[in-house]
C-alpha cells in the first residue's frame, strides 16, 4: 500500500481529545504506557493471566517505539480497562504473514499451536492487507462496568491514537465468536469482521479453536474522524 500522511491530523487530534474527555465525564481516566514489562505485571495482577505472546516482553524486543498499551482507571484509582497495540511491517500480506509469525511467537514461549489450515480461507480480505499494520489486542473492561459506551470510547480512542502515532495502513485484531457476533468491534470502528481467520487443530490456553479477524483500514479510520466531527453527538454517552 502507498503510504501518505493523514488527511486531517488536526481533526484526528480533536476527536481523540473528545473521546478522552467523554471517558473523563463518565468517571474514567485513560492513560498510555510504553513499558511491556509493566503491562505483563499489571495484567497478571488484574486477571491472573500473562499477556499473549504479541505483548510478552520475554519474547519481544520492546524497544524502538513499536508498542504501547493503555489503562483505564476509575475514581478510586483502580484499573478497570486494558488494551495494547503493536506496529509491524508486512511486505507480503496479512494472510501469509500472520499464521507463521503467530505460531513462532508461541513457540518462543514453548507453547504449541497446530493450524487446521495453513492460511485463512481463500478470498479473505487479509490477502490484500499489507504494509504498516497495527495489531490491537488484550482488550478488557471490568464486567462491573455496565455502560457499553465505555468499551466503545476506550477502544476507539486507542485505535485513533495508533493512527496518529504510526499512520498505519490498517489496524487489525483477533476476536472470539462471542465478541465478533455481538457487534462490539463494529461499534468501535472495525469495518471488516471475518470468521475463520485462524483455525486451530491444537490451540494454546486462552484462545479459541476458531478465531475471527477484525480489520480497519486507514481510510475507514479517517472516515470515523470525519463523521465524529460532523455529527459530534456520536462521541457522547448513549
Amino acid at each position: 500500500m502507498q503510504r501518505h500522511g493523514l488527511r486531517d491530523p488536526l481533526g484526528t487530534a480533536k476527536v481523540i481529545a473528545a473521546l478522552a474527555d467523554e471517558l473523563q465525564q463518565l468517571g474514567y481516566k485513560p492513560a498510555t504506557h510504553d513499558d511491556l514489562v509493566a503491562f505483563g505485571t499489571t495484567k497478571l495482577a488484574l486477571r491472573q493471566e500473562k499477556p499473549s505472546p504479541y505483548f510478552d516482553s520475554s519474547v519481544n524486543a520492546s524497544g524502538g517505539g513499536r508498542f504501547f498499551w493503555m489503562s483505564l482507571t476509575d475514581a478510586t484509582g483502580s484499573i478497570v480497562g486494558l488494551q495494547a497495540f503493536r506496529i509491524d511491517s508486512v511486505d507480503s500480506s496479512l494472510a501469509e504473514w500472520a499464521p507463521s509469525y503467530t505460531i513462532g511467537l508461541y513457540m518462543r514461549r514453548q507453547e504449541i499451536l497446530v493450524p487446521m489450515h495453513p492460511s485463512p480461507p481463500r478470498g479473505s480480505i487479509s490477502e490484500r492487507i499489507n504494509g504498516r499494520l497495527v495489531y490491537h489486542g488484550e482488550i478488557w473492561i471490568n464486567k462491573a462496568i455496565r455502560n457499553r459506551r465505555v468499551f466503545e470510547a476506550f477502544g476507539r480512542l486507542g485505535m485513533l491514537l495508533a493512527l496518529i502515532r504510526w499512520n498505519p495502513d490498517a489496524v487489525w485484531g483477533l476476536a472470539s465468536q462471542q465478541m465478533a457476533t455481538h457487534g462490539h468491534f463494529t461499534r468501535i470502528g472495525y469495518g471488516y469482521v471475518e470468521r475463520g481467520f485462524f483455525r486451530w487443530q491444537w490451540e494454546a490456553d486462552g484462545i479459541d479453536a476458531v478465531e475471527w479477524v477484525v480489520i480497519a483500514e486507514r481510510s475507514g479510520l479517517e472516515q470515523i474522524v470525519e463523521e465524529m466531527q460532523t455529527t459530534p453527538q456520536q462521541s457522547r454517552p448513549a
